[in-house]
């Protein structure tokens, strides 16, 4: 190798105790190797990762991955004491070497002498890479099976309590578990019951605690450890974390993922979880936010009724609640300021030029008035919670499936005591595959349950906030019109369909609605009769007195959409059917 080169010293510790490869050391054999007549180098800079596992690759370490990715022309060689300071994986090693090989880099490895400028010297840093990975998968194989053993019988391992919960020691205090802590249950069971019964949103129950003078887990540890709570408030990102976290189920974490067992079940540590895992997806998914539809724009909120339900029929833009100051009087004096409800696309200078524009206490009258005439004395249901999709960590312990017995197949794992190792891992993996599948077909297929109460029971014990959340819950839309029926010229022009979503949905899968098929339960307001009954269309006749009275039969294009939607879900609804 050439003389004069500047060299980058990559220094690396999975923890700062391990004195047997000091920092201090590999510094020590990097700087008499560049500093050496021979090599005559240039030191540029130093990598130095501590902490940090030898399984992770150099492009994601903190200070080495900096250097490889925006500074890499500062230097001419990357150099360290031994190459499992580069990494103890063969995979990220080869990606390091190819990456020296085009960018005309080159890698020096002090103790074991290589030269990879030369073909043989690559050939041993490839050997001795892979017995570096076979020597990190025994290292980790005795710290999992230690963590395993701790794991299975249910032994808590460091850090404080998780929110509700409590470290007790057992067997003379060689070991710890957590369980309940039953003095704060009552509040952990009140959330549970306004989310899950009363259908509370989170912001409504922290307003209601602090009103209490409910104390907050952080107040409530205080109070235990005689001293005084602080009056921290409750705010709903507070309780939204708290039922989110999977410790609300007792689940144990590792770097944010869920350990399993090796039936691919996760590991319960505690006897009395807050949630069993049914509960907790359904109250996950009760305060998850409502979810947008594909180029639906963003809005802010509005204290009104129909805010992200109601939407413009002519452009399908969601509509915004504005205010409008009250006419003049003769006396100098105004009338009571108004809210609209106005097309978000024309209010802003979009495509859109005949946009809704209507008061919104009439509109919420109107889809009120709906809701309580149309639905209101059916039982009322619900589809069970799905919970989180886990259809990315599926797809992703798979491939670790395949890779591990595409590994196995190549010899990988042919070394004294690593056959075992590989076992052990495979059945790991297996289990996490058939749990996440079982759990991904599941939640593709929610039940649907009677609760018991009357859609018109449930509208009339909420308030505006929940009622708006209601709506979107049920993914109820209310499209609305400027001007759809040709023969008003007095009064108010506007029109709205009101499209009932999952609870028409609902409805039409138990066959609760009518006894024939109708296309969609929808229902309309100073529309064309059509639009709100597309099925009728299909008559020829009533198709025909449409052309002669309104001009035309055919649907608004958002509505179309709609009902083309629906109907390819029925198909496959149908499909299914069939199919099972």
């Amino acid at each position: 190798m050439q003389p004069n080169l500047r060299y980058l010293a990559c220094l690396r510790l999975s923890s700062d105790s391990d004195e047997s490869t000091a920092i201090v050391r590999q510094r020590r054999g990097i700087h008499h190797y560049v500093n050496a007549p021979h090599v005559a180098g240039i030191i540029v800079g130093e990598a130095e990762d501590t902490d940090v596992s030898g399984g992770l690759s150099p492009f994601r370490r903190p200070k080495l991955g900096r250097w490889l990715n925006h500074r890499h022309d500062e230097f001419d060689v990357l150099i360290a004491s031994t190459l499992d300071r580069f990494t103890r994986r063969a995979l990220h090693f080869n990606e390091l070497l190819k990456w020296c090989q085009d960018r005309g880099k080159f890698l020096v490895c002090v103790e074991e002498g290589f030269d990879l400028s030369t073909g043989p010297g690559k050939t041993m840093a490839q050997v001795t890479a892979v017995f570096a990975e076979a020597e990190w998968d025994t290292i980790q194989a005795r710290v999992l099976n230690g963590v395993q053993t701790r794991l299975e019988n249910k032994s808590w391992l460091v850090g404080a309590a998780p929110a509700g919960y409590k470290i007790i020691p057992v067997e003379g205090g060689r070991r710890k578990i957590i369980d309940r802590e039953e003095s704060y249950w009552p509040v952990i069971e009140e959330i549970k019951t306004r989310i899950r019964e009363k259908k509370q949103t989170t912001h409504k129950i922290a307003k209601e605690f602090n009103e209490k003078k409910i104390l907050t887990w952080s107040d409530h540890q205080r109070v235990l450890r005689g001293q005084q709570p602080k009056g921290i408030m409750w705010q709903a990102t507070i309780i939204n974390k708290m039922v989110r976290s999977h410790w609300f189920a007792g689940i144990y974490t590792y770097k944010g993922e869920a350990v399993l067992d090796e039936t691919g079940e996760p590991y319960i540590m505690p006897k009395k979880p807050h949630a069993t895992m049914d509960e907790w997806f359904d109250l996950v998914d009760r305060i998850a936010p409502a979810g947008k539809e594909e180029g639906e724009t963003e809005t802010r909120s509005a204290k009104s009724l129909l805010a992200g339900v109601a939407k413009c029929g002519e452009c399908g833009a969601a509509l915004a609640r504005v205010p409008a100051s009250g006419a003049k009087r003769k006396d100098g004096t105004r009338a009571p300021s108004k809210h609209f409800y106005r097309c978000t696309n024309r209010f802003r200078g979009g495509t859109c030029t005949k946009g809704a524009y209507i008061e919104c206490t009439e509109l919420d009258k109107v889809a009120e008035d709906i809701i309580v005439s149309s639905v209101g004395q059916w039982e009322m249901y619900e589809r069970s919670a799905a919970g989180p999709s886990h259809q990315k960590a599926w797809e992703a312990a798979e491939a670790r499936l395949a890779k591990l017995e595409a590994d196995f197949l190549e010899g990988r794992y042919d070394g004294e005591g690593q056959e075992e190792s590989y076992w052990r891992m495979h059945k790991a993996l297996s289990g996490k595959v058939q749990g996440l599948k079982k759990a991904e077909e599941e939640r593709r297929k929610p039940e649907i349950k009677a609760t018991g109460r009357k859609y018109a029971q449930d509208w009339a014990e909420k308030d505006e906030h929940d009622r708006r959340d209601f709506l979107r819950e049920y993914k109820v839309t209310m499209w609305v019109w400027r001007d759809c029926l040709p023969n008003m010229t007095r009064g108010n022009r506007s029109g709205a369909v009101l499209d009932l979503g999952e609870i028409g949905r609902i409805a039409e899968e138990l066959m609760l609605v009518m006894p024939e098929q109708v296309d969609w339960l929808w229902h309309g307001w100073n529309v064309p009769q059509h639009w709100a009954s597309p099925h009728l269309l299909d008559g020829p006749e009533f198709r025909e007195q449409t052309e002669k009275t309104h001009g035309s039969a055919e649907l608004p294009k958002v509505l179309q959409d709609r009902l083309d939607k629906y109907r390819k879900e029925r198909e496959e609804r149908e499909a299914a059917k069939w199919a099972v």
